[in-house]
């Protein structure tokens, strides 16, 4: 069951999708007990799938399109997608994703490392077999930005970033598997060069506006709706998008707040106070309308691929990227 069951951008790739959620639930078949067991947790309810929906439609826009070789892609760029998850929550200590118990609260870290390797490796294989070395090398390429990414949020200075510098971290850590997800169905299906580049620069501004979205949403948001515990990056000393520009609104960069933020051992009532304090002054506002920047970005990328029903489902994705609570 998708995540944002019903909505329209779904509906011209809905046999795509079905089938992916199959082989989703398939992956751990002759593997480890552990491992199927933990591939059934995690794709008996597998989110918001808007990443393979990118994959479907962009393919759309190619002028040979083979359903396999895309599936293919699809698959391989969600394992990579969750498997990247995987190894975040064990990085971040998370009990709770989606509203369900994460792989290392069910097993353990350990056991959760390993899961996440062996889907890196079954999304390796999937990519191996497609019939462009390019986007092999994308598939790769993504890997490493993540990876980069991660290694950038977890061995930075205790000290508030700029916002250009986390701006670079959210690209290289969450933008770069939407461009991945939309170049590289395009380049797959021989879409015509400048649509390819569209796609990526849609795919792109998407991933930057759903990281903004998603951070103004931990420090504004519900967590039953959220699915995840509100403040946790505050409470991990991990400055984001509306603590930066609240931080500048309130004292500069190296002033009280600054200090407070990027703290690492806070109290529960501390991190109640501080997202307080965020929420009252216009960061979030701030951060909200610097999404939306990046919203409207992928919107003008569209206008150069051809008016078609897909073209409106990317535009509705991206209009529901911006507008989520979850």
């Amino acid at each position: 069951m998708r995540a944002v069951a019903g909505a329209a951008f779904y509906a011209p790739v809905d046999a795509e999708l079905r089938e992916l959620e199959r082989r989703l639930l398939d992956v751990g078949r002759g593997a480890h007990p552990t491992f199927q067991a933990a591939v059934e947790h995690l794709f008996s309810s597998p989110g918001k799938l808007l990443r393979p929906t990118l994959v479907f439609l962009s393919a759309r826009f190619g002028t040979r399109p083979d359903r396999e070789v895309v599936l293919n892609l699809a698959e391989s760029l969600e394992l990579v997608h969750t498997a990247s998850l995987v190894h975040d929550d064990i990085v971040d200590r998370a009990d709770m994703r989606r509203n369900v118990p994460t792989v290392n609260a069910m097993w353990s870290d350990d056991a959760a490392l390993i899961v996440g390797d062996y889907l890196f490796a079954k999304a390796y294989a999937l990519a191996a077999v497609l019939p462009k070395p390019e986007v092999i090398a994308i598939v790769a390429q993504t890997v490493f930005a993540l990876c980069d990414g991660e290694l950038n949020e977890v061995t930075m200075e205790r000290s508030l970033p700029t916002e250009s510098a986390y701006l670079e971290r959210i690209e290289l850590k969450t933008a770069s598997l939407y461009a991945a997800c939309c170049q590289g169905a395009a380049l797959l299906t021989d879409a015509d060069p400048e649509h390819v580049a569209a796609l990526g620069a849609f795919g792109t501004n998407l991933g930057l506006a759903f990281q903004i979205t998603d951070d103004i949403l931990d420090v504004a948001g519900d967590d039953r709706d959220f699915g995840k515990t509100v403040g946790r990056d505050l409470a991990e000393g991990m400055p984001t998008l509306p603590m930066i520009y609240a931080v500048m609104e309130q004292d500069g960069h190296g002033g009280e707040l600054a200090h407070r933020i990027v703290a690492t051992d806070k109290t529960e009532a501390e991190v109640r106070d501080l997202l307080a304090v965020i929420r009252r002054g216009g960061g979030v506002a701030r951060a909200r309308e610097r999404a939306l920047a990046f919203h409207d970005a992928a919107m003008k990328a569209l206008d150069a691929l051809p008016d078609r029903p897909e073209r409106e489902a990317l535009r509705d994705v991206a209009d529901f990227v911006v507008s989520r609570v979850r």
